[in-house]
């Protein structure tokens, strides 16, 4: 080709690639920005100084009370750091891919960055992925994804975490009798780091058999019917590990309806108002408590960071767990973690 063509050529490929002529996509959300032109973007992807940054928060689900307290925590960071947050999450915990177009909305729209805990961990990290290819950051609350490419992790250790549920198991049971592993959700970052947690810690009560795990996708009256079919095959059930609140709220309302509260030992993840009660009426005998505000109020932070260049946000935030009972609920450093937001 002689060099005039070849420039003209160079001249109008530009204006063939005119919106409209590309290929279309599976989903049914708008495209994705590719700008990172949110209200607080400048030019280069980073943050005006002083504008107000647009960020998405987005849940696995927006019912329960752990969720809502996520919330709190991230309008209180936004507050103080100067971010609208926009918050919404899927109809159900299993809706893999309403989170996904979720997303994908918010990333259409333009936000600044996206605060996520990823129903599941397989598949959010290639929603992940394409989102921040497009200079949106990304960080990970509660519930993380794999391969984990999100800037920041900001959660409780589960395992961790998990492991003090199983040793406050075998100290209730004395080291003896059957128990039961009512978990929420497979694929799930939290709930298979939960189960591995407490399988892994109770290894050490040679006397303690495990029932294989049983699953409720997050939904109480599924855990309400597991419960029933487990009493009833196993009459001699002597514990039960109950790993989010809709679990612990479902398994507790049976175990009180039958008059075993205190015969089957209970040991739950999370602390619902619900939650609270149980354990002052002896349904339950152990919750190990996340902290739901710091992990919405540490995740928007370090959006915040990474937008406005200030800092570099550690990789991983644990953001910790407290074993609470009967005997120190009470405690002001324990009624704190419980009401985060009173007088507030």
């Amino acid at each position: 080709m002689n060099p005039g063509r070849r420039a003209l050529l160079g001249l109008l490929l530009p204006l063939l690639l005119v919106p409209g002529c590309v290929r279309e996509t599976e989903s049914d959300q708008p495209p994705i920005s590719s700008s990172g032109s949110g209200p607080g973007a400048d030019a280069g992807g980073g943050a005006a100084p002083g504008a107000e940054l647009e960020i998405a928060v987005i849940p696995k689900g927006t019912t329960h009370q752990f969720w809502q307290t996520i919330r709190a925590g991230a309008e209180a960071a936004g507050k103080e750091l100067n971010a609208k947050i926009l918050w919404n999450g899927p109809k159900a915990e299993t809706d893999i891919e309403d989170q996904k177009n979720i997303v994908k909305a918010y990333a259409s729209q333009g936000v600044d960055g996206i605060c996520l805990a990823a129903t599941d961990k397989n598949s959010l990290s290639i929603t992940v992925d394409e989102i921040q290819k497009q200079n949106i950051p990304v960080v990970t609350i509660d519930s993380g994804i794999e391969p984990d490419h999100s800037r920041s992790f900001v959660a409780t250790d589960n395992v961790a975490a998990a492991r003090l549920a199983a040793k406050e198991m075998g100290r209730l049971l004395g080291g003896k009798g059957k128990v039961a592993v009512i978990s929420f959700l497979k694929g799930a970052g939290t709930s298979d780091e939960r189960e591995q947690g407490f399988l892994e810690g109770i290894r050490e009560f040679s006397g303690i058999k495990v029932l294989p795990p049983v699953e409720t996708k997050s939904d109480s009256a599924r855990a309400r019917e597991q419960m029933e079919t487990l009493l009833t095959q196993h009459p001699d059930l002597a514990g039960v590990f109950a790993s989010n609140e809709p679990n612990v709220v479902g398994a507790a309302g049976v175990l009180k309806e039958k008059k075993l509260g205190g015969k089957v030992k209970m040991v739950g993840f999370d602390a619902s108002d619900p939650e609270i009660t149980f354990l002052k009426e002896g349904l339950v005998q152990v919750l190990v408590v996340q902290d739901p505000f710091k992990m919405g109020y540490e995740g928007v932070k370090a959006l915040v960071q990474i937008l406005r260049k200030t800092s570099t946000p550690p990789r991983r935030v644990d953001t910790g767990a407290t074993v609470v009972t009967a005997d120190n609920l009470t405690q002001p450093e324990i009624h704190k973690l419980l009401y985060p937001l009173e007088g507030k």
